[in-house]
């Protein structure tokens, strides 16, 4: 027995990684905050380096969406570690055929695993997100070559070029863009009024709309410093068609998309809450 502790003792005291290891399981088991901070940049830096480590494969076909389908698979096991699981639900829903934009509401920077989850069962899925995440580098790069589309949020008269150059790719390539309509993540139980600029693209391409909705993170809780464990409801919904639609429809779709999502939020939240905790 002596010869096993022994053994036990000269291995942790010879191993930075084990006792890094240990001393973070101690502090979790004490201190939430710590929990919720040690969590947090975990599953951000997993993301970072399992979209990074294999940009030379990416090169052999750069911006193809299919590219982030490991990494995105890797992601989802290694959250599923960290107690968060995911369902998706209405499958039955997705035409991989038909180009169009994706409404997703926004919560968290750890909506990236959700969106590789989404990817799995889409295939044709790529983001849009702010210009900004292009310079994080080499994750920016990484992004590129997966398809992620960059806009320029602060130049209007960029985005809206970018906008216009990815309704033809709808068209062209079947692709769906995958818009947070909110414009930023937020953690509130009322969705933020929807901006216009998805709509806009949805309608110059004559595609489709279809909006998913991602239950609340109820076992993240920002301001309290809060990480625990939970699943994550998603639930895409049947598409809708633009075909015939010009901008005098845009209030009157955006209103509708805004009020389906956010009835479907609330019932898929409190269904999701039993499964979590902080």
């Amino acid at each position: 027995m002596e010869a096993i502790i022994s053994t036990i003792k000269d291995v942790f005291l010879g191993s930075i990684c084990l006792q890094i290891t240990v001393v973070s399981i101690l502090l979790s088991l004490v201190w939430p905050t710590f929990k919720y901070y040690a969590k947090l940049t975990a599953i951000l830096w997993m993301s970072f380096m399992v979209m990074v480590v294999p940009i030379p494969l990416y090169l052999f076909k750069p911006r193809w969406p299919l590219n982030a389908l490991i990494p995105g698979i890797v992601a989802c096991e290694v959250i599923r570690w960290f107690g968060v699981e995911y369902e998706i639900r209405g499958k039955e829903h997705i035409n991989v055929k038909n180009g169009g934009v994706a409404l997703i509401n926004h919560q968290s920077a750890i909506d990236i695993v959700m969106l590789s989850r989404l990817l799995r069962e889409f295939r044709n899925i790529v983001p849009v997100v702010k210009k900004e995440l292009f310079y994080a580098l080499p994750f920016g790069i990484a992004s590129y070559l997966v398809g992620v589309v960059f806009i320029d949020r602060k130049n209007i008269t960029s985005a809206k070029d970018v906008m216009k150059r990815e309704a033809v790719a709808i068209q062209r390539d079947n692709l769906k863009l995958a818009i947070f309509p909110e414009g930023t993540r937020h953690d509130k139980d009322t969705l933020l009024p929807f901006k216009k600029g998805s709509f806009h693209v949805a309608i110059d391409s004559q595609s489709i709309i279809q909006p998913i909705i991602v239950s609340k993170y109820s076992f993240l809780d920002h301001k309290k410093k809060r990480f625990g464990r939970g699943r994550v409801i998603i639930k895409i919904l049947p598409e809708i068609s633009t075909k015939g639609m010009t901008k005098d429809d845009i209030n009157s779709l955006v209103e509708k998309c805004q009020t389906t999502m956010q009835a479907e939020f609330n019932a898929l939240s409190a269904e999701a809450k039993q499964y979590c905790h902080l």
